[in-house]
């Protein structure tokens, strides 16, 4: 089967407006870039790029991998990726810059191989360990009231771990963290927070110390992503266990986290780590050190989420409750049928060949031209969230400097 087309297109889906946020500006949507890869058999594999260089650039660089693709044989997965890597300077570059660029092209190459198999890609990769995938309910940084009130909703519902994130100010974090717990007061709902790399180790063990006692259940990449000392040195001083994201952006990044004993979780994402099968040797090299993963989530769509789906089914220390801080805010989707519903906290896998979703032509059409009319054009694509917040590890150096 060789490939014959590829097609990239940026697009805008709804989402719901989120009063108080202090993360969010702008047009209320969700930017993505769906690809579509043709074959000759007519098998079409459908994948989905983050828009973190920006919608058209990442569909730039999508669509130039054509010369490289077009009329290879579609099962090579492997050595396609290898060679793609090789030829977007991935060994001069850090990998995940493309990646979140080419892990659209895998993405659509797994999907058709499990369609052309006839099975679920979960199975294609070896089976499932659950159909029921568990995730968080997320909550916005806003005013205080509102957290509360959305952690009792969440809770209400069966939501068994709350998150938000942190990393914007010691004290305001703290509250923020409270008013989750006012929320939601039975202790066996945990919360979870993520600092973003936001501070020195020292402001971080005082900050998580003070968050104590409220129950965590972790906090996520306190220090700065390249000093795993630092990580390492915040999960001696303190009692919450430390996750590490950015520290473990892809396998070459974890082999570190890992040798030096930093962390107790680490978050996993195909998008991030030399794509998806990147993420499953990471999933491997933490099962090796007994570590238990988190798949995470970076505003994704339904074919992303879809994807994510079997990753978690088919990985067996994929075992916490998952990140899908977007669906729920999702007014619509290009996907026919709609956003993933969920049940409760949980959400079902998909039985059907491939990833198991396909696009709504019309959706497509007009989510699209949203992008362009909307975000593109206007000059949003850049402005759709706060730079402060945006600024991670720099946050202190713009915390009173009014360019932002």
């Amino acid at each position: 089967m060789k490939i014959t087309d590829i097609k990239a297109t940026p697009v805008a889906c709804p989402r719901k407006h989120t009063e108080g946020s202090k993360l969010r500006k702008g047009p209320s949507v969700l930017i993505g870039v769906i690809v579509e890869v043709f074959t000759d058999e007519g098998i079409v594999g459908l994948g989905e790029s983050p828009a973190v260089l920006g919608g058209r650039i990442t569909a730039d660089i999508l669509l130039s991998t054509k010369k490289s693709l077009v009329g290879k044989d579609v099962t090579n997965i492997n050595l396609l990726l290898k060679m793609l890597y090789c030829e977007y300077g991935l060994g001069h570059t850090h990998i995940h810059t493309a990646c979140w660029a080419l892990s659209g092209i895998e993405m659509a190459l797994w999907d058709i191989a499990a369609q052309r198999a006839g099975l679920p890609l979960y199975a294609l990769w070896g089976g499932a360990y659950r159909k029921k995938v568990e995730f968080f309910g997320g909550i916005e940084r806003g005013d205080l009231k509102t957290m509360t009130e959305t952690a009792t909703m969440l809770a209400g519902v069966g939501y068994k771990v709350l998150y938000t994130k942190c990393g914007i100010d010691p004290d305001e974090d703290v509250a923020a963290v409270d008013a989750i717990r006012k929320g939601a007061p039975d202790r066996s709902i945990k919360i979870r927070v993520d600092f973003n790399q936001a501070y020195p180790t020292g402001v971080a063990v005082d900050t998580i110390n003070r968050m104590e006692p409220y129950g965590m259940e972790f906090v996520d990449q306190p220090t700065i992503m390249y000093n795993i000392q630092a990580l390492r040195d915040v999960r001696q001083r303190v009692r919450v266990p430390i996750a590490a994201h950015e520290s473990s952006w892809t396998m070459y990044d974890l082999f570190n986290v890992l040798k030096q004993n930093a962390v107790d979780y680490i978050h996993i994402d195909g998008r991030f780590d030399a794509g998806y099968t990147g993420a499953r040797i990471s999933a491997g090299m933490a099962e090796a050190a007994g570590v238990q993963c988190v798949a995470h989530t970076y505003y994704e769509l339904g074919v992303t989420f879809a994807m994510n789906l079997h990753l978690i089914a088919s990985t067996p220390n994929l075992t916490m409750a998952h990140q899908s801080a977007e669906l729920r805010y999702l007014e619509d989707d290009v996907i026919k049928g709609g956003p993933f519903k969920m049940d409760g906290a949980y959400c079902t896998v998909p039985e059907t060949p491939g990833i198991g979703v396909t696009l709504d032509p019309e959706k497509m059409a007009k989510y699209g031209e949203k992008f362009i009319k909307e975000i593109e054009e206007p000059g949003w694509e850049r402005h759709t969230e706060d730079h402060f917040y945006g600024a991670m590890f720099m946050r202190p150096f713009f915390k009173d400097c009014d360019v932002l």
